[in-house]
């Protein structure tokens, strides 16, 4: 087995990564470019790398962790998800309104849990519903 992938391999023991992370963990390292492509290759033929179960997984879990779609499609881009499997792994979460009426109600409605959905990223569009919706104003 070659150095590079060891490399790889020891990245992907605790978690899924993207191919991009796995790639720039390669570069960082001084693999050359055609050993990167290679070992990355290998990795996804071999099922081991797969962008597509990386960031079902990470949509999964940062909307768990109460993120917003915007919030949740900016991170794919940066771990380099294609536009087209960010869409669908978005599409199949839970709308992001009922996300957000969901968490608003969790954390007892008003101008704080506004606030807190807003830093999170939510549409001005949801957060209007619910500032409507909520007695309190």
């Amino acid at each position: 087995m070659s150095d590079a992938a060891e490399l790889a391999l020891r990245a992907l023991r605790h978690r899924d990564r993207s191919r991009r992370e796995l790639e720039q963990r390669l570069e960082q390292a001084g693999v050359s470019p055609e050993e990167r492509e290679r070992t990355l290759d290998g990795l996804a033929a071999s099922g081991l790398l797969s962008d597509d179960r990386f960031a079902a997984e990470r949509g999964r879990g940062l909307a768990a962790r109460n993120g917003s779609d915007r919030l949740i499609r900016a991170d794919l881009g940066r771990h380099g998800i294609a536009g087209d499997v960010v869409s669908e792994v978005v599409a199949e979460l839970e709308p992001e309104g009922e996300r957000a009426a969901r968490i608003f109600h969790q954390r007892g409605g008003g101008d704080r849990a506004l606030r807190y959905l807003s830093g999170k990223g939510f549409a001005r569009e949801s957060l209007e519903i619910l500032s409507d919706a909520d007695p309190v104003h």
